[in-house]
């Protein structure tokens, strides 16, 4: 066979693996489906062959070197065309300018409260009867560790302690009490016959007490930090979701934050740790209600007026494209209520068009705040990052073998979470709240 008819033979296929796997290469080469920009901001782009960008006019404009750059000065969208060699389709990409969205950087500690769907049971154990023999009610019942104890005897539980107290009171007017669980996302109904047994009270005396044979855990509870709030009262805090002790998202139906002062720190070590170690009253006053819980942390709005000393004014935002490897400062506390300005640096940016956590790598530098923490601690998650005057986003996790590294989150995907949105029609900044 001439070569040339091998070429022919074979040609329809190679443009067919082309394009299958041109939007992949594309995104590989740096160019995004979508982005954001702030009216009067610079975007570059490095656009190498075979791939073309065309506007919407049809006009080619990656320049003669490959470099594309834009700088709007309206609010509206912006369309282009990947063409591979320039003339085969392969993707947009859609250039959203949206208004600039200032916000106060937080730093606050906190403490989270909240009020899940139901308790969680941690585990299934057995329950010595007053006959000397062991029961198991729990799993006679058909309960499984993990499940949800929503309601006992149609009232409603959320803490520990209420628990006992409704099982003991209905017990005594009958055998058989009605429990509602929530698992896989249904509610199940059922019934359980608890055991009477001997069981010590705190001051070591023994009385009797009606016991379901499980163990549960505290609603989700803790310090975190605070990461920013708007003029409008919407705040973003810890920039992770907050889960229970089986690492499952809580569902909130209700929760609040409140002041949190630092009594005392837990130092992180190689392989352990550290951990902010506060103090707040349950029943003090709110600062803020809780009623988002998403991998980008918790949102909510604000009861009380806070303030930041080192910003009294808000900030712009940075989007995520903006944000560069280098020097950056955060803020957080570390000793009673007082907020502190810090050394880092972000090592490494990943390169992020929709929202997905993970997205920055910080190192703490500051010698201050590693004599003090060691790194980066649990309690410190949602400590605000800021960069060349504008918050880039937020700290949420900790390398375990190395605590002076962690992950940070972009500021662009807790800001939308918030519903902190703009309207493309108008193009306004509106608020959506959390139905």
């Amino acid at each position: 066979m001439k070569k040339w008819h091998y070429w022919l033979l074979i040609l329809p296929a190679v443009l067919v693996i082309m394009l299958a796997v041109s939007p992949v290469l594309a995104l590989w080469a740096g160019i995004p489906g979508e982005i954001r920009l702030f009216p009067g901001t610079e975007f570059s782009l490095s656009i190498q062959l075979p791939f073309r960008l065309i506007d919407g006019n049809g006009l080619d404009v990656t320049g003669p070197k490959g470099q594309f750059s834009l700088i709007p000065e309206q609010i509206g969208k912006h369309h282009f065309e990947v063409k591979l060699f320039g003339f085969i389709p392969v993707r947009q990409m859609i250039v959203h300018v949206v208004p600039e969205i200032r916000v106060y950087p937080g730093g606050q500690s906190i403490g989270v409260m909240v009020n899940p769907i139901g308790l969680v049971i941690s585990r299934i154990v057995p329950v010595r009867g007053l006959d000397g023999h062991e029961y198991y009610p729990a799993r006679d019942a058909g309960i499984q560790p993990g499940d949800l104890i929503v309601s006992i005897g149609n009232r409603k539980v959320t803490r520990p302690e209420q628990v006992g107290q409704f099982v003991n009171e209905l017990a005594t007017k009958s055998s058989c009490i009605d429990i509602v669980l929530y698992r896989n996302e249904r509610y199940i109904h059922t019934s359980i016959i608890p055991i009477l047994s001997m069981q010590d009270d705190f001051n070591g005396i023994q009385r009797q007490v009606y016991l379901l044979g499980i163990f549960l855990e505290d609603p989700a509870s803790g310090v975190g930090t605070l990461t920013f709030y708007d003029i409008s009262g919407r705040y973003g805090a810890l920039g992770h979701t907050v889960t229970d002790g089986l690492g499952r998202s809580v569902e909130i139906t209700d929760g609040n934050i409140v002041n949190a002062s630092i009594d005392r720190i837990k130092q992180g070590l190689r392989g352990l740790p550290g951990e902010k170690l506060g103090v707040f009253e349950i029943d003090q006053s709110i600062v803020g209600t809780i009623d988002k819980n998403t991998r980008f942390g918790i949102f909510g709005n604000l009861i009380q007026q806070l303030s930041n000393a080192y910003f009294p004014t808000p900030i712009p935002i940075a989007l995520s494209h903006e944000v560069e490897v280098g020097p950056v400062k955060i803020y957080t506390v570390v000793e009673g209520e007082q907020i502190k300005e810090f050394d880092a640096e972000i090592t490494k940016v990943a390169l992020q068009t929709h929202p997905d956590d993970k997205g920055l790598v910080i190192r703490i530098t500051d010698p201050v705040l590693l004599m003090k923490t060691g790194g980066i601690i649990q309690g410190m998650s949602g400590s605000p990052i800021v960069q060349n005057g504008k918050l880039v986003g937020a700290i949420t996790h900790v390398f375990i073998n190395d605590p002076r590294m962690g992950y940070g989150s972009f500021i662009e995907w807790m800001i939308y979470e918030a519903g902190l949105q703009y309207d493309e029609k108008t193009g306004s900044r509106v608020l959506a709240r959390a139905s």
